[in-house]
C-alpha cells in the first residue's frame, strides 16, 4: 500500500468528511489516489497529495484545480 493512498484514505476517514460528502466506508477502503475517481472530493485530495508528493508549490498546483474544475 503507498504512502499516498494511505493520506488519502486516513483524510477521507473522518466522520466530519464522511458524512458531508456522503462516502460509504466500505468504499473508502479500497480507494487510490489514481484514477477513474468515483467523487469530485476524491479527484482534488488525489490531485493535491500526487503534486505535492512530486515536490510541486501551490502556485503549481492551483491551476491544476481550477482545470478539474472548469474555472
Amino acid at each position: 500500500m503507498s504512502k499516498r493512498n494511505e493520506i488519502l484514505r486516513e483524510i477521507l476517514s473522518d466522520e466530519e468528511i464522511v458524512q458531508k460528502y456522503k462516502l460509504k466506508k466500505e468504499g473508502i477502503k479500497n480507494l487510490t489516489t489514481s484514477g477513474p475517481y468515483q467523487d469530485k472530493i476524491v479527484e482534488i485530495l488525489s490531485t493535491i497529495i500526487n503534486e505535492n508528493d512530486n515536490n510541486r508549490t501551490a502556485r503549481q498546483i492551483y491551476p491544476i484545480l481550477k482545470n478539474i474544475h472548469k474555472i
